[in-house]
């Protein structure tokens, strides 16, 4: 705080950095801009405010940070070997041979919109066009796990590089030709409910004992939400899933629509079929006007 204002700060972390609290999506600030608008670093401040300041509501790291640090001291295959080994393209019948006779799992990182109308079953997914790698990184728990990739034709190399970059190194090939490939070989498909907010407020007027799971992070939940909803976070999936009851219809939502397509493929390949997405998440349902919203509290910020 003694510095200069002109003095250039780089942020210890990616944008919106998992483990943050709302951190900036900016790459590089001055140290002047930052004394004026972070609220952690106003004048007069004792040790213990500061302290207390950083540290209230912060979240847990992802599972994957120390296990990154660890790989990361420990000698490791080249980047080359991990491309060579991830870009083997397969067909359909090799896919489906691959992927019933070992243990790998499916990621799917097509766009959750795309998705739900269609993807091979057991398969989960996590689209490349969101917060990929961290999410990867959050709810896949074996860095060693083998992984089929289902994706946008020519997107390949880039999913198995952004998978590697969290410690993901064992892509063991991709389905040749996209979904579309497996939809046209007649191999059987799954799908995922999804309804908008209309249609949400007209199964509730019929039945209003109906489940909503809120899926956001507790901090966004604590924000605002819907009110009668229940918070089940997708960072904590395995807790989360003791909230949901098998034999009753639930309805997931997240902020936009990105997570609880998330949620609900890894759920419905654990044998959950009961789980119906909300397109458009919570900003549709508030913006429609047709929900009861909690009043809004400012979450605690770190720039």
């Amino acid at each position: 705080m003694t510095l200069q204002e002109d003095v250039i700060v780089y942020p210890g972390h990616g944008a919106g950095s998992a483990c943050g609290k709302n951190m900036s999506n900016e790459t590089t600030d001055t140290l002047g801009h930052q004394l004026k608008n972070n609220y952690a670093l106003r004048a007069n401040m004792s040790k213990e405010e500061f302290v207390n300041e950083v540290l209230t509501g912060l979240m847990p790291p992802p599972a994957y940070f120390p296990k990154n640090a660890a790989m990361n001291k420990m000698d490791s295959q080249s980047f080359k070997e991990v491309i060579e080994r991830g870009s083997r393209p397969l067909d359909v019948a090799t896919f489906k041979f691959v992927a019933e006779e070992s243990d790998v799992l499916i990621l799917d990182t097509r766009d959750p919109d795309e998705f739900v109308k269609g993807f091979i079953p057991g398969s989960i997914n996590i689209g490349l066009n969101g917060n990929f790698a961290p999410w990867a990184g959050a709810l896949i728990p074996d860095l060693k796990q083998e992984i089929l990739l289902v994706t946008e034709p020519g997107r390949e190399e880039e999913v198995i590089t952004r998978l590697s970059r969290v410690g993901f190194d064992y892509t063991i090939g991709y389905l040749d030709g996209g979904f579309s490939a497996y939809l046209k070989s007649g191999e059987l498909v799954d799908s995922i409910e999804s309804i908008d907010a209309i249609e949400l407020r007209k199964r509730i007027d019929k039945d209003n004992h109906l489940a909503l799971l809120d899926v956001r992070r507790k901090s966004e939940y604590d924000a605002q939400h819907i009110l009668n909803t229940e918070v089940a976070p997708l960072d904590y999936i395995n807790e989360s899933m003791s909230k949901i009851h098998r034999a009753q219809d639930t309805y997931v939502y997240c902020a936009g629509g990105y997570r609880s397509v998330i949620f609900i493929s890894i759920l419905k390949a654990r044998g959950f079929d009961k789980l119906i997405n909300v397109n458009g998440g919570f900003n549709a349902l508030k913006n429609s006007g047709l929900f009861n919203v909690s009043a809004y509290h400012e979450p605690t910020t770190l720039l």
